[in-house]
């Protein structure tokens, strides 16, 4: 014979705790026929359950319900008393409570969609930041490298100038021996030039004495 309870939970914190969906996943494994459980906030918090089944199993969901609470609930008293009126089949209050905890979440979802859409575009601003850096970076490493370039063409040059110079060092060289050479011939040609003078020289003044 089926056994109607109305049990109500009273707490300064029983309501935004999760505690209906408490409710309804132990009656499903208890196996409740009838339920039905809603949140009243007049005079402090209160959930109101609703209970229908054979007088055993509807004992055992009471005395569960007396004994074990929602976590993060804060509760003082439990009161039991029996009831008349009709309660709806578990299974379509558990289809109920689902679409009502959906229609909740619905705003949470729409605002961490846009949370995440202002961190996609924080990530976008950060990702073009990064861009331009690394754009820069390739400015500087290009002339760096155009740097490179101009001291290895420098080098180059002072490279060929050295070789000329050495060049110029050398016939610079090869003149001055060759302007010596030149030179002691030419001493040694009028050396016997004015030998030869002397000479005749000699020869006239030995005639005329």
């Amino acid at each position: 014979m089926m056994k109607k309870f109305k049990v109500i939970i009273k707490g300064p914190k029983v309501i935004d705790v999760g505690y209906r969906p408490f409710l309804a996943v132990n009656a499903m494994k208890i196996g409740i026929k009838s339920l039905y459980a809603y949140n009243v906030s007049e005079k402090g918090e209160m959930v109101i359950v609703l209970v229908g089944d054979e007088e055993r199993r509807a004992r055992e969901y009471i005395d569960f319900i007396h004994s074990n609470f929602a976590e993060h609930a804060e509760v003082t008293s439990v009161e039991e008393m029996p009831f008349e009126g009709e309660i709806m089949e578990a299974s379509e209050f558990y289809k109920s409570l689902q679409f009502e905890q959906i229609t909740k979440a619905v705003p949470y979802i729409i605002d961490i969609s846009k949370d995440q859409k202002k961190m996609l575009e924080k990530q976008d601003i950060m990702i073009e930041k990064q861009d331009i850096m690394i754009e820069k970076q390739d400015i500087m490493i290009e002339k760096q490298d155009i740097m490179i370039g101009k001291q290895d063409t420098t080098i180059g040059i002072l490279r060929e100038v050295k070789k000329d110079t050495s060049a110029i060092r050398e016939d610079i060289s090869a003149l001055r021996k060759d302007t010596s050479e030149s030179l002691y011939e030419r001493y040694e040609e009028l050396r016997r030039e004015i030998a030869e003078i002397k000479a005749t020289l000699s020869e006239i003044k030995a005639k005329v004495a």
